[in-house]
């Protein structure tokens, strides 16, 4: 009984659920000015709940508080008091702003205890619903960057310890929960930034439609390790339907990736992606970060592509049933797309291509080159109509994208006894076609009855000498459903070809 009423002094003056007593604690452990709306004790269990919990800045008294909690509610034991221990503390509606860290200057947004404060109360379980964790943009005009954490529960909070810890994040772009657990701490007081966390999440049915332009289910899985200002991950992604919008095709992606995060602006730095769809890998690197003056991630790439399918990538951008050029296609290109609706406007692309084993799969436009191809080989028209062979070869140029028009410069392509070179736009929306060209050839036009060598019999005839070269200039318009061929009459666009031997058509308007 005596050593009872000892306890029992010994709690009642050094009872730590005052509101005075929690204020102090606070203040100690946060380093800054603490204001309690409402405050209520409890003794069975022993503990306290505190409503509207304000922590002020230190010099700036004008600015809103930079940590606001609307629920605070601390469970004890007493035999945890005597051991200087807590079982729980509840908290709802936490709301944290960090301001940017400047460099040589020491930032504490939120250190917990040190040397100076004395002995603290280790903390068995901590869980946070509804909270906001808001860091403020280091460069002027940025937004700033908001974690969303819908529940947080942290395992045996000490100060010199880091504490195990499982969240369940609100992510935004693209909408979904994302599940995350592992180590956090011990926190860094002079530099929060450097906090070390490590832990493996997962992500489940993120919409990509968020995007605009673009849409699919996504799903993530990974692991990753370092601290609040870069933690390097790695891991797989996965999407289930991923369309581009204007296409009819759907696709599923896969890819495994490395990647740099920093946790106080979202910003991710794609050290190596590969990606794989169909029948062709993608490899990336870039970053996914926020412009200052921009709402919103703008995400810049560099692109390669060394074994792939050239029609793998163009169904992503035709309504067709199926894409207008088959082959093996090698890709070494950038690409940036700003934030905001309208993917197709919004994408910049600048590279290069070649293609092998091209061939059009839309006879309007496979049967004249086909035409061309084997009459300046000699063939009979019997031979003509039984040959189905391919006939594009070596075709490489360069692209550039801009405000939904692809740009097409220094295109040429092979094929037997004859070669191109042309030039021009395609329109990404409306899938229309602007393309001038120079066709050289050795055929017999002669031997032609329809299609693209028919109309250039029709013209050049009058032109053509024996057994020379004929450099044809011609032109396609349309669209790429229903290109339209033709000479190109004005002769403007002169392309690089080195000029030929022997004679030239020369067509004229009229």
């Amino acid at each position: 009984m005596v050593i009872i009423a000892i306890g029992a002094v010994v709690l009642v003056r050094n009872w730590p659920f005052t509101q005075a007593a929690v204020t102090k604690t606070l203040e100690n452990r946060f380093e800054r000015q603490v204001v309690i709306h409402s405050f209520r004790q409890t003794f069975f269990p022993p503990g306290c709940i505190a409503e509207q919990v304000s922590f002020l800045h230190r010099k700036r008294k004008d600015l809103p508080p930079l940590i606001t909690a609307s629920k605070l509610t601390v469970t004890g034991s007493y035999s945890g008091l005597l051991r200087q221990r807590i079982d729980k503390v509840d908290v709802i509606g936490l709301h944290v702003t960090v301001p940017p860290s400047e460099p040589g200057v020491t930032n504490p947004v939120m250190p917990l205890t040190d040397a100076k404060a004395g002995n603290s109360i280790g903390i068995d379980k901590v869980v946070a619903n509804d909270a906001v964790l808001e860091f403020l943009p280091g460069k002027p005009g940025s937004e700033p960057f908001k974690l969303d954490i819908q529940k947080l529960v942290l395992d045996h909070v000490a100060e010199s310890k880091p504490s195990s810890y499982h969240a369940v994040l609100r992510n935004t772009v693209p909408p979904g929960l994302v599940n995350a657990m592992g180590k956090f701490g011990p926190w860094n007081s002079t530099d929060p930034g450097a906090t070390p966390m490590s832990g493996s999440y997962s992500f489940d049915n993120g919409n990509l439609a968020a995007f605009h332009g673009v849409s699919g289910v996504l799903s993530a899985k990974g692991s990753f390790n370092g601290a609040i200002r870069q933690a390097e991950t790695m891991g797989t992604v996965d999407v289930r339907g991923f369309h581009i919008d204007g296409s009819s095709h759907t696709a599923q992606l896969s890819a495994g990736f490395q990647a740099g995060v920093d946790a106080q602006n979202g910003n991710v730095s794609l050290e190596s992606v590969k990606s794989h769809f169909h029948r062709t890998t993608l490899e990336s690197k870039g970053e996914v970060a926020t412009k200052p003056g921009e709402k919103g991630k703008t995400v810049e790439l560099e692109l390669n592509v060394g074994a792939g399918r050239v029609e793998d990538l163009l169904l992503f951008f035709t309504s067709q049933k199926q894409a207008s050029m088959t082959g093996a296609v090698k890709i070494a290109a950038k690409v940036q797309v700003s934030p905001g609706p309208g993917f197709l406007q919004k994408v910049r692309l600048t590279g290069d291509f070649g293609v092998n084993g091209g061939r059009f799969t839309n006879p309007q436009v496979q049967t004249p080159l086909n035409d061309v191809s084997k009459s300046a080989q000699g063939e009979k028209k019997a031979q003509e109509q039984e040959d189905p062979r391919t006939i594009l070869s070596n075709l490489r140029g360069h692209v550039e994208a801009r405000d939904g028009i692809a740009t097409l410069t220094g295109v040429a392509f092979e094929m037997p006894g004859g070669r191109a070179q042309l030039e021009g736009t395609f329109n990404l929306l409306s899938e229309a076609v602007d393309i001038r060209g120079l066709l050289e050839t050795q055929g017999k036009l002669a031997d032609a009855t329809s299609g693209f060598k028919a109309l250039i019999l029709k013209v050049a005839t009058p032109f053509m000498k024996k057994n020379r070269v004929t450099s044809v200039p011609f032109a396609i318009k349309g669209t790429a459903s229903n290109p339209q061929f033709g000479l190109d009459l004005d002769g403007k666009r002169k392309l690089g070809m080195p000029k030929a031997q022997g004679g030239t058509l020369k067509a004229e308007k009229g």
